[in-house]
């Protein structure tokens, strides 16, 4: 049986249109890398993301996908819960499912980027995310 397997260049995928402010999403820039738009997975979506300064994820939650994040470069906080947790680059953080979290640039020149993964889901709607405040 033939391998499959599928291959992206980051500098190849554009970044998300359509992520809300009221859903969480405000100023950063996000890239699907690897979904089930794109390659067909069932059950992890792999990511990337730039947070300019001021930029955020506020807190959201996905009841079906745990998260990994990896902090290449800047700075930020992890919003956990109602704790915030310092994130500076080479830190890595795991979400369980159905926790409050998210992530917040604390620089006020450098860009944040962080890499990372859900695993359990291949999309948004499969991983089952809900922003604080609004019904899934």
């Amino acid at each position: 049986m033939p391998s499959e397997y599928k291959k992206v260049n980051v500098s190849e995928v554009p970044f998300a249109e359509g992520l809300k402010k009221d859903e969480g999403w405000i100023d950063m820039k996000v890239q699907f890398l690897i979904s089930a738009a794109n390659a067909g997975n069932d059950e992890v979506v792999f990511g990337r993301t730039l947070f300019e300064p001021g930029s955020s994820h506020e807190h959201h939650r996905h009841a079906n996908a745990e998260e990994i994040q990896y902090l290449v470069r800047g700075e930020g906080i992890v919003l956990d819960g109602d704790d915030e947790i310092p994130m500076r680059p080479g830190d890595v953080i795991l979400t369980h499912k159905n926790v409050w979290h998210g992530f917040r640039n604390t620089s006020d020149t450098e860009t944040a980027e962080l890499i990372w993964c859900w695993a359990g889901a291949s999309s948004r709607d499969a991983a089952g995310y809900e922003a604080r405040g609004q019904n899934p």
